[in-house]
């Protein structure tokens, strides 16, 4: 299943997991907007189905709503190339407007499909967010793999 950032959030709302206000736009004066309405400062995100999207101009913190409508027209019509993408890229259509966080800490989580264990894995680290497949590469010992039974889910020792 390849779900964007806005509706994973969507989701983790919906259980009561702490998540920023976003907004989702699909044009450079839906961004414009949204950021006014997000306090005038925010961040602007190319929502496509792959990771590494910072690194390749697809997340931009911007401090103006007409800031935000010019990085919307500019991520808009463009094609997100990231090394999961391949060199023909992703074409963004859709944007997250998301609110500043004052981040204290960042942590990685994801839920992959685990061809070892035959189901899906749970992978955490603390060493998370832009650079994962560096930490992966040089440090694999910092992101923790868990198992997930898909009938009984997460167990109070895996936890």
């Amino acid at each position: 299943m390849n779900i964007h950032e806005f509706q994973a959030k969507e989701v983790f709302a919906r259980y009561g997991i702490p998540v920023p206000r976003g907004i989702v736009a699909s044009t450079p004066a839906e961004a414009q907007a949204a950021t006014e309405e997000l306090g005038g400062r925010s961040v602007v995100k190319a929502q496509i189905h792959a990771g590494g999207r910072g690194k390749s101009g697809g997340v931009q913190l911007v401090r103006s709503p007409e800031e935000a409508s010019a990085a919307a027209e500019k991520m808009l019509a463009s094609n997100i190339v990231t090394p999961q993408t391949g060199p023909e890229g992703a074409p963004v259509e859709k944007l997250l407007i998301e609110e500043l966080a004052d981040i204290k800490h960042e942590l990685y989580v994801a839920l992959t499909i685990d061809r070892g264990h035959r189901g899906p894995s749970l992978l955490v680290s603390t060493q998370g967010g832009m650079d994962i497949e560096e930490v992966a590469a040089k440090n694999p010992e910092d992101i923790h793999t868990e198992p997930v039974d898909p009938l009984s889910g997460l167990m109070p020792f895996q936890t």
